[in-house]
């Protein structure tokens, strides 16, 4: 089964975005010279866990590995999940309404559902043909 790279290419670059954000808390600071909180945890995760799962989904996708897929889709169910997180966040009133805050999670939820999308019309290996 060939991967487009198109997919490997935008796990890639959310991985480095997720985790290079996260480092200067999206914009707050340095992550490890802000207080204890809430406003550390979010950005910690995605130092810890949404930018190396991206960054080695895209690794398995370029090399057209099945594991690529694994973690394809574990790191577009993390992405989903944010997303939608900060659409309540909007939605309770604790984030303002602004492009910059709401544009990020329209592409990351729009990428995740094509990524799913093709990969579950992916013909199953090892599947008699005929």
């Amino acid at each position: 089964m060939k991967t487009p790279h198109l997919f490997a290419l935008f796990f890639l670059l959310t991985g480095i975005f997720a985790m290079v954000g996260g480092i200067f808390t999206w914009g707050e600071g340095w992550v490890f010279s802000q207080a204890e909180g809430l406003a550390v945890l979010i950005p910690l995760a995605d130092v810890l866990c949404a930018g190396p799962v991206s960054l080695l989904a895209a690794l398995g996708l370029f090399r057209n590995k099945k594991w690529g897929l694994s973690l394809g889709l574990l790191g577009s169910g993390m992405y989903l999940f944010g997303s939608v997180q900060v659409y309540i966040l909007i939605a309770w009133g604790s984030l303002p309404l602004r492009w910059e805050i709401f544009l990020p999670p329209v592409v990351g939820l729009s990428f995740c559902l094509v990524f799913v999308r093709w990969v579950l019309l992916q013909p199953a290996s090892g599947t008699p043909h005929g």
